[in-house]
Protein backbone atom coordinates (compact mmCIF):
# COMPACT_ATOMS: atom_id res chain seq x y z
CA UNK A 1 0.00 0.00 0.00
CA UNK A 2 2.80 2.07 0.64
CA UNK A 3 4.05 1.64 -2.79
CA UNK A 4 1.01 3.42 -4.35
CA UNK A 5 0.96 6.39 -1.96
CA UNK A 6 4.80 6.55 -2.73
CA UNK A 7 3.70 6.10 -6.89
CA UNK A 8 0.99 8.91 -6.20
CA UNK A 9 3.05 11.42 -4.37
CA UNK A 10 5.53 11.21 -7.21
CA UNK A 11 3.44 11.67 -9.94
CA UNK A 12 1.92 14.90 -7.98
CA UNK A 13 5.85 16.30 -7.81
CA UNK A 14 6.56 15.72 -11.47
CA UNK A 15 3.29 17.61 -12.28
CA UNK A 16 4.23 20.71 -10.41
CA UNK A 17 7.64 20.15 -11.69
CA UNK A 18 6.95 20.41 -15.29
CA UNK A 19 3.52 23.39 -14.62
CA UNK A 20 4.11 26.38 -16.63
CA UNK A 21 5.02 29.34 -14.82
CA UNK A 22 3.17 32.68 -15.64
CA UNK A 23 3.17 34.66 -12.27
CA UNK A 24 4.31 35.22 -9.20
CA UNK A 25 1.66 33.30 -7.56
CA UNK A 26 2.38 30.69 -9.67
CA UNK A 27 6.00 30.85 -8.63
CA UNK A 28 5.04 30.62 -4.74
CA UNK A 29 2.34 27.86 -5.44
CA UNK A 30 4.86 25.64 -7.37
CA UNK A 31 7.63 25.88 -4.78
CA UNK A 32 5.45 25.16 -1.62
CA UNK A 33 3.74 22.19 -3.24
CA UNK A 34 7.36 20.72 -4.27
CA UNK A 35 8.63 21.24 -0.64
CA UNK A 36 5.41 19.67 0.55
CA UNK A 37 5.10 16.75 -1.88
CA UNK A 38 9.22 16.31 -1.24
CA UNK A 39 8.72 15.96 2.81
CA UNK A 40 6.49 13.68 2.73
CA UNK A 41 8.11 11.66 -0.09
CA UNK A 42 11.12 11.67 2.12
CA UNK A 43 8.80 10.95 4.92
CA UNK A 44 7.51 8.18 3.61
CA UNK A 45 10.99 6.74 2.27
CA UNK A 46 11.87 6.64 5.86
CA UNK A 47 9.26 5.44 7.61
CA UNK A 48 9.91 1.68 8.82
CA UNK A 49 7.20 -0.17 7.84
CA UNK A 50 5.67 -2.56 9.48
CA UNK A 51 6.35 -6.18 8.75
CA UNK A 52 5.49 -9.91 10.12
CA UNK A 53 8.10 -10.70 13.06
CA UNK A 54 10.52 -12.92 11.96
CA UNK A 55 11.15 -16.53 13.18
CA UNK A 56 13.48 -15.07 15.92
CA UNK A 57 11.46 -12.72 17.72
CA UNK A 58 8.66 -15.47 17.82
CA UNK A 59 11.09 -17.97 19.56
CA UNK A 60 11.74 -15.01 22.16
CA UNK A 61 8.37 -14.13 23.17
CA UNK A 62 7.43 -17.45 23.27
CA UNK A 63 9.41 -18.26 26.33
Amino acid sequence: MSYVFELALAAMLLFFLFLPITDRRTVMMKLCMIMTVAILFTVTLAMPHGGAPSAEALLLTAN
